[in-house]
């Protein structure tokens, strides 16, 4: 796994999952990140073959941009992208099965997506990355309409399916993906829902915040 995150606006520019990982894969995939987001002016990383490699370092130095190394066995000294997968291991690789390398890769950039446009960071006053760089707070959205099919591209489910959450009282029908505009404060109040996830069965739990009262019990979904 290779992860490329920036240390101010702490976006991942990069999570790669892959059997393995030589300096000219890392040299690919950083090109990628430089374009789309500009060089750092330093890269932090440990000391693993593929970091140190002569490759690597000659291009990095073609590219003026220096390396920072840790010190051997000190994951610490990496604070914040062992933070991150600390994170990442909570919240994607635990809760998935994976089968596949292809299957990993879409559920990582799935995570990956919505870590950089969707998830607060307190150090960003609770602003996702994407938010912070953009000085705005205004949600942006997290895939653009070739990025809609994500839950599908797992379930083999069509990309808009009803989802169905039931409460003691009744079940509210709505539509995945965009099930949380077509809420309402006289039927769920927005907050009370902070996760949806599907699963392979097509059942799955809705958790709430502690805060709201109503009784969100779970949800299916059917195509």
């Amino acid at each position: 796994m290779l992860t490329v995150l920036d240390e101010h606006t702490k976006e991942v520019h990069v999570l790669r999952a892959d059997r393995a990982l030589k300096s000219a894969d890392v040299i690919a995939l950083v090109k990628q990140a430089i374009v789309q987001h500009g060089a750092p002016e330093f890269i932090r990383s440990d000391n693993g073959p593929e970091f140190v490699a002569k490759e690597l370092q000659r291009w990095l130095a073609e590219q003026k941009i220096k390396t920072i190394y840790i010190t051997p066995a000190s994951p610490w000294e990496n604070g914040f992208v062992e933070s991150f997968h600390s994170r990442f291991r909570d919240e994607c690789l635990n809760r998935e099965q994976l089968w596949t390398l292809t299957e990993a890769r879409v559920v990582i950039e799935d995570f990956r997506q919505d870590y950089n446009a969707e998830r607060p960071h307190g150090s960003l006053g609770y602003l996702s990355p994407q938010r912070f760089v953009a000085g705005k707070s205004l949600p942006i959205p997290s895939s653009g309409p070739d990025r809609k099919a994500g839950p599908s591209l797992r379930l083999g489910l069509p990309t808009t399916i009803e989802v169905i959450i039931s409460t003691r009282a009744k079940d509210y029908h709505f539509t995945w993906p965009n099930f949380r505009d077509q809420l309402s404060e006289d039927v769920i109040p927005a907050e009370c829902i902070t996760s949806v996830r599907p699963s392979r069965a097509g059942q799955g739990d809705v958790t709430h915040a502690a805060e709201c009262s109503l009784p969100v019990l779970h949800f299916t979904i059917a195509p």
